[in-house]
């Protein structure tokens, strides 16, 4: 079972995006309890040093034991759109006043979600990850300027990893390549 002694953010899924919004949680010192479905993820994840705990996010009862009545966010980065639409429905059921940030599948899915109440929604693009990341640390506190040189950070952060990636496959034109920025 999750530790709940503390106030905290709860980040449902372990996978990409959700490993992205805990690292930047961690940065900033946000306490956060992270959940994820996939027993073998969560069996790696946690061989490997992470906290993250096993359960259904949709169950109300798995999202009490994560300490929802004390959590000051609920981030949802899972991919799967009823589920999330349930975890929305169910924690604002709960927790009228919490914040809510969450992946959408795209603007029709964004559009639904803030309907049924999430704080903030976000289509899934190559910056997904790090849009949720900014909401949910401006959300849960961190100064806005801080918290985008963060995000800013970690889109270099990917930068370098894609141009190292595209070295080591034999690329020579790699340091040329350039991500696409929208505005």
């Amino acid at each position: 079972q999750p530790p709940v002694d503390e106030t905290h953010a709860i980040v449902v899924g372990y996978g990409r995006i959700g490993k992205v919004v805990c690292s930047l949680l961690k940065a900033h010192g946000i306490t956060y309890i992270a959940a994820d479905h996939d027993p073998s993820g969560v069996a790696r994840d946690r061989r490997e040093g992470h906290a993250v705990y096993f359960g259904d996010a949709s169950d109300l009862r798995f999202l009490e034991k994560c300490g929802l009545r004390k959590a000051t966010g609920v981030i949802i980065t899972i991919h799967s759109q009823p589920v999330i639409d349930k975890v929305v429905d169910g924690v604002r059921a709960i927790r009228p006043d919490v914040l809510i940030v969450s992946r959408a599948g795209d603007a029709d899915h964004a559009r639904h979600l803030y309907a049924i109440g999430a704080t903030d929604a976000v289509p899934e693009t190559i910056e997904a990850s790090l849009q949720l990341s900014e909401a949910a640390l401006v959300g849960l506190g961190i100064a806005t300027g801080p918290a985008i040189a963060s995000v800013h950070e970690k889109r270099d952060e990917f930068r370098r990893a894609l141009q190292q990636a595209a070295r080591a496959v034999g690329r020579e034109d790699s340091h040329s390549v350039k991500p696409k920025t929208h505005k």
